[in-house]
């Protein structure tokens, strides 16, 4: 069995499945790495021959070696279990000995959710920049994913309708969605593509190069980081922008199960765990998406 061919063959079928590329690459690099662990515990090994206790052996390692999160051995355990399943499902082993390997107890962390203070000052810092202010406006109006923004097309905004609205196509397991404007989304928008001006090679992205791909996802985060630093905002992520969303739009009263439809989360649970976040829940419920 030609290990390299397997591995390549295991990640054309993440592609297949529609994973992102940065999830493909992890599961890569992971699977790469039990696939030494193993061979330094016996050489001879072929992958029918893995059993339970090579794979608690991987995941003790990765625990007692001092340089993984808790969550990152989880993730690692995910990926073994993938490629484990796939194995079995391609008939290239008889037998699935991860689906026994535990994950380990996480405690649960609330999710970091930006001051009023800290999102106006970062909004301010991104100011001089129209295009990564209509980043940070978009996320932090709407609460998409900053995949969903860097994927964003031209034609799935619109702004000249009566309800202003951008259209989030469906990616991997995040379902497609309609998302409503507030003003200030509206109008930062307005202004960015009244400005905008197409590239020579114009593939319609929202947000793009000079060649006309999209922004790339890790371009944006090293841009909104760089954003937070000089705002003085600290141990802050992007996605903290989203939690933000999700908290204020609780906080003002919208109804859970559209917000949990905004926000793309495929069940309105995932959206009820933000409420402990809440100081003063409030007494009535709303159906308008409110400006930050």
């Amino acid at each position: 069995m030609d290990i390299d061919n397997l591995v390549n063959q295991f990640t054309n079928h993440l592609e297949n499945k529609g994973r992102s590329q940065s999830t493909i690459v992890a599961y890569r690099k992971d699977i790469e790495q039990l696939l030494e662990h193993i061979n330094e515990l016996d050489s001879t090994l072929d992958l029918e021959g893995v059993k339970h206790e090579h794979l608690n052996s991987f995941v003790d390692n990765l625990k007692d070696s001092g340089q993984y999160t808790l969550k990152t051995v989880s993730r690692k355990i995910n990926s073994l279990k993938t490629f484990f399943k796939y194995l079995k499902s391609q008939k290239l082993i008889v037998n699935d000995h991860s689906k026994d390997i535990k994950h380990p107890e996480l405690l649960p962390q609330l999710p970091r959710v930006l001051s009023p203070l800290e999102y106006r000052a970062l909004r301010d810092v991104a100011r001089n920049n129209l295009r990564l202010y209509t980043m940070v406006e978009l996320l932090l109006q709407t609460g998409i994913r900053i995949g969903e923004l860097s994927r964003m097309k031209r034609d799935h905004v619109n702004i000249e309708h009566q309800e202003p609205h951008i259209y989030v196509e469906e990616y991997s397991s995040n379902p497609e969605r309609i998302v409503h404007l507030n003003e200030i989304a509206h109008e930062s928008l307005d202004r960015y593509l009244f400005k905008f001006s197409p590239p020579e090679k114009d593939k319609g992205y929202l947000f793009t190069t000079k060649t006309g791909n999209p922004v790339l996802i890790r371009n944006i985060r090293t841009a909104i980081n760089r954003a937070f630093k000089k705002a003085g905002i600290k141990n802050a992520t992007v996605n903290d922008i989203r939690n933000t969303f999700i908290v204020f739009q609780l906080e003002q009263g919208l109804d859970i199960e559209l917000l949990a439809e905004l926000a793309g989360h495929q069940k309105a649970t995932t959206t009820e765990r933000y409420l402990q976040l809440l100081e003063n829940p409030p007494a009535k419920r709303t159906n308008k998406i409110k400006a930050l």
